[in-house]
């Protein structure tokens, strides 16, 4: 009978941010709209036209790195704005 022993890496239990990247996003952007179009979503009202707005002006930007930081300054500007969103946000969706 032969025991084996496997080395296991010790895992940091500190809790690294990074910033997405442009790419990410945009392959969020595009994983919602191709939820939008699995659940037959009109592609011309609503979240569908407000998200091909966002990726083509993600695309159409000279800087994406830039642009997606100056986007989630226009979008929440300051910590009162945020934890105002996210209550709000909280309290509609995740209530049932």
């Amino acid at each position: 009978m032969s025991t084996t022993i496997q080395n296991i890496d010790q895992v940091s239990t500190e809790v690294k941010t990074s910033l997405p990247t442009w790419q990410e996003i945009e392959k969020s952007i595009i994983d919602i709209l191709r939820a939008g179009n699995f659940y037959n979503k009109d592609r011309n009202i609503g979240f569908m036209t407000y998200y091909k707005k966002q990726l083509d002006e993600l695309r159409k930007s000279e800087d994406q790195d830039q642009y997606i930081i100056d986007k989630a300054k226009q979008l929440i500007p300051n910590e009162e704005i945020y934890d105002a969103k996210i209550k709000s946000f909280s309290n509609s969706y995740y209530k049932n």
